[in-house]
């Protein structure tokens, strides 16, 4: 938290004449000892994962209602959510099979085309546009809605360059925040840090978070706009600093 503290003095002086300020959102970690501490609170900050795991809801429920009215049945008791590791291996699991393999072969050894028809299986079945919903449903008029998406495409900015440089791993839907009041995005759960990540058993090689969910939210631009510059500014900074 110290290093996010000195990022945001580093951003002192272009904050002076840049709207929506550039800003590493981060809380207070207090040290106790070897294996305890205490952390902040990280209060109005909703996870990835709980907008997504609403959508499947909101999903369970409209096609059990549709089976419901289709053969006027009686009301039946609403099936689990699944989880996305289910998701996951009901679809890895016969795609492996498929090539001859099984789920007994390390996840090292899994043929890259498995896995990217796949995981475009799994983004197909997923919109796209889920992050960008939140964000115009919190807004009340056309500006709000402007001014939140400009500091969301600005903070996703910072925070994956920051990450970059520190090596920030283990960016799964849970430990990636966001404030739908200002845009903010906040990360949290530093532990897998310093390129950590590429020696896990499946190893992380993709140098931050960019899904089709969060590159939707971004707006018409995507990637090309406010974010990409955002994104150079932010590494000129603090290869300065």
């Amino acid at each position: 938290m110290q290093f996010l503290s000195i990022v945001n003095t580093m951003f002192t002086k272009i904050n002076q004449q840049e709207q929506p300020h550039f800003h590493a959102r981060h809380y207070s970690v207090t040290p106790l000892g070897t294996r305890s501490g205490l952390i902040q609170w990280v209060d109005g900050a909703t996870p990835l994962f709980g907008l997504y795991k609403r959508w499947q809801q909101r999903e369970v429920v409209l096609q059990a209602q549709k089976a419901q009215d289709s053969f006027q049945q009686q009301p039946q008791p609403m099936p689990p959510v699944p989880r996305p590791s289910e998701l996951y291996y009901s679809r890895i699991t016969p795609a492996l099979k498929a090539v001859g393999l099984s789920l007994d072969v390390t996840g090292r050894d899994w043929p890259l085309s498995v896995m990217k028809e796949v995981l475009k299986e799994l983004m197909e079945a997923t919109p796209s546009n889920l992050l960008a919903k939140e964000l115009w449903c919190s807004c009340t008029t056309p500006s709000e809605w402007w001014r939140v998406t400009q500091s969301y495409a600005r903070s996703t900015a910072v925070m994956s360059m920051v990450g970059y440089i520190i090596g920030l791993g283990d960016r799964h839907l849970d430990n990636v925040l966001i404030d739908m009041t200002t845009g903010e995005v906040v990360h949290i759960d530093y532990n897998v840090c310093f390129e950590k990540g590429k020696s896990l058993r499946v190893p992380e090689k993709v140098p931050f978070r960019m899904t089709h969910n969060i590159e939707t939210a971004l707006g018409v631009t995507g990637v090309e706009g406010i974010f990409r510059l955002s994104c150079e500014q932010v590494v000129q900074m603090m290869r300065r600093g």
